[in-house]
């Protein structure tokens, strides 16, 4: 019997969560032929994998590589860490649907991203997968319909609920995602428009969802003090809408720090009565947004110039503080740091106009101007005209450690697909997820501080994912599988792109470097990385969901 591909002589990790094994396994197209013992001369080519581990594709139950997977067809640097599959259109925030008079409303909601893209050649969710899929791409890619999108095409930026007939209207627009191939619908509850909502109008777009056998993914209400009501409203709405949860990066941040034996103990009691909720995190304890993400969420319609003049007023400064304290509009985990007064975790990555303040945090200058934190924040925002961006240090790394002893948590990453050159690097955005996420865990927590053993590790990033997505031909290594797979040089596998807390500036490894110690990863059948290069085989896939 001939193989297109053999990889030969290496320890098997087949992705089941159980230990190693010696074999070989042969690829024919793009699936596996046979796990065994295989002779070298009945492969077309033959890769060595002797003192290595192959194991399943990568598949990442939550990533925002939506736009950035267009802009960057070889998914460089996702690619690079073993990384297979990305579910994109998380958060409540695709790019599709897109109707007048709200098309420039939605691609406000794109961030940074926005104006670098020339033209979205698309209006409809079918005609985003098949503006995907045009060129190719470097892995699979599945989607999520954003609850926010659907939003923002039928209400623009209104703050109220639906009438009736509207909520009909989004009904139908989630129904055409669904049968486009998307896997479901995701919120953002935490920001503007899927804040708005209330939980009735989620639990009717899910009921269309359950229909067609997709899933429900959530950025909860709520990651702070509102932590535990977050995961109870996302257990809710998968009660009474029949559809499976997956509640997303749920590690608490500052503000419930320490509280992941509650938050556990909730998936864990929902599982007990029957429902299907499992959770995804990542492992990163910082985030980089634009210092005004911390804003009130009303404050993100505008655009950024009446924002600065919004903030010139003192009497709106007064306001905007008491809202950011009194958080009644629970906020992303970021903002408890201003709630808290924590200024001493916010450091500024990029000025503008003032190189000098980069590395420092917001409570050094307050103090080296004699000035409040608050209102050292805002100014910060006016002189640089909301062009500052920051680095929030608000989650716990015991925390994050905790979450990955409990069964009901898989790998995700939080990333965008990206590449050190072409048009999003300058500025280089701070996204070491989007580099070196899957080689720091195996890296920091498999290798050189143990918490869960390889197989474990490899468990929760490949056919835990794959199943809960519903991609039930990917994410283990068995005959007739799709052969996605990775190797990894345990040994030399290296996180290049993260550094640890306390930060020491300038940062040694920003902007991003690829990490080491992935050699080869197929995809679909092909080879697409080799010893440790991309080959340039865009041999990725729209995935799109089908009612079985």
């Amino acid at each position: 019997m001939g193989f297109d591909l053999g990889i030969l002589q290496g320890y098997v990790i087949d992705g089941s969560g159980n230990p190693w094994y010696k074999a070989d396994i042969g690829v024919e197209g793009d699936r596996i032929a046979e796990i065994g013992r295989i002779d070298p001369g009945d492969c077309e080519r033959a890769i060595s994998a002797e003192g290595l581990y192959v194991c399943p594709g990568f598949v990442d139950i939550h990533t925002h590589s939506d736009v950035t997977a267009i802009v960057y067809r070889g998914c460089d640097s996702t690619l690079r860490q073993g990384v297979t599959t990305h579910l994109i259109g998380n958060c409540g925030q695709s790019v599709a649907p897109m109707k007048e008079p709200y098309v420039e409303l939605a691609k406000t909601y794109w961030g940074e991203w926005a104006g670098r893209v020339s033209e979205a050649e698309w209006s409809t969710f079918e005609e985003y997968l098949s503006a995907l899929e045009k060129g190719g791409l470097g892995h699979n890619i599945a989607a999520l319909q954003g609850h926010g999108s659907v939003r923002t095409a039928v209400l623009g930026d209104r703050m109220d609920a639906p009438s009736a007939a509207e909520l009909e209207t989004m009904k139908g627009l989630v129904a055409e995602a669904m049968e486009a191939g998307a896997f479901g619908l995701s919120t953002g509850l935490v920001y503007p428009p899927g804040c708005f909502a209330k939980t009735d109008e989620i639990v009717e777009l899910c009921k269309i969802v359950a229909r067609y056998g997709g899933m429900y993914a959530s950025h909860i209400r709520g990651e702070r003090e509102t932590i535990l009501e977050g995961i109870k409203e996302a257990i809710l709405i998968g009660d009474r809408a029949g559809v499976r949860v997956q509640i997303s990066h749920n590690c608490p941040k500052w503000g419930a720090i320490g509280r992941t034996k509650e938050t556990l103990a909730l998936v864990s009691e929902a599982r007990k009565k029957g429902l299907d909720v499992t959770i995804d995190n990542d492992v990163h304890t910082d985030l980089a947004p634009e210092l005004s993400g911390a804003l009130p969420q009303y404050l993100a319609a505008l655009p950024a110039e009446e924002r600065i003049e919004h903030l010139k007023s003192q009497e709106n400064r007064s306001r905007i503080r008491s809202e950011i304290i009194d958080d009644k509009l629970p906020a992303f985990g970021p903002c408890g740091l201003l709630k808290h007064g924590r200024f001493d975790r916010i450091f500024v990555l990029h000025a503008p106009t003032q190189k000098d303040l980069v590395g420092k945090n917001i409570r050094q200058i307050a103090e080296e101007r004699g000035s409040d934190e608050f209102e050292t924040y805002f100014d910060l925002l006016v002189e640089e005209k909301d062009g500052i961006v920051a680095i929030f240090d608000y989650i716990s790394e015991d925390d994050v450690k905790a979450l990955m002893k409990d069964p009901n948590m898989m790998f995700s990453s939080d990333c965008a697909t990206w590449s050190l050159e072409g048009p999003l690097s300058d500025p280089p955005p701070y996204m070491p997820c989007s580099f070196g996420e899957y080689p720091g865990i195996f890296e920091r927590f498999v290798r050189d501080d143990p918490v869960l053993t390889i197989q474990d590790a490899v468990r929760r990033m490949t056919s835990f994912p794959a199943q809960k997505i519903g991609l039930l031909d990917r994410g283990l290594l068995r005959p007739n599988m799709k052969a996605d797979i990775t190797v990894i040089d345990l040994a030399n596998i290296k996180d290049k792109a993260t550094n640890r807390w306390p930060h020491a500036y300038p940062y040694e490894n920003y902007p991003h470097q690829y990490p080491d110690g992935i050699p080869y990863v197929v995809v679909n059948g092909a080879v697409a990385m080799a010893e440790g290069e991309p080959t340039g085989a865009l041999a990725g896939e729209v995935l799109r969901h089908r009612m079985s």
